[in-house]
């Protein structure tokens, strides 16, 4: 099990994250970060929205009737 330790730096708390057998976190990946209620801190890679550059309507599907 990998540990780690918050630090204080400025007005920032830092976690390290500790490398496991190589295997690391690309640097500058920025992150979605949810704080839960139980203590656990998620970090979820933050990614480009797919739908950004699309036109209006253009992901857009007419629902098919039921009917046939």
């Amino acid at each position: 099990m990998l540990t780690t330790k918050s630090r204080l730096q400025g007005g920032s708390v830092v976690i390290t994250l500790p490398s496991d057998n190589g295997k690391m976190p690309p640097e500058n990946q920025e992150y979605i970060v949810v704080y839960s209620e139980d203590g656990t801190i998620t970090l979820v890679p933050k990614i480009e929205d797919p739908f950004s550059d699309g036109e209006e309507a253009e992901y857009y599907e007419k629902d098919k009737s039921c009917n046939g």
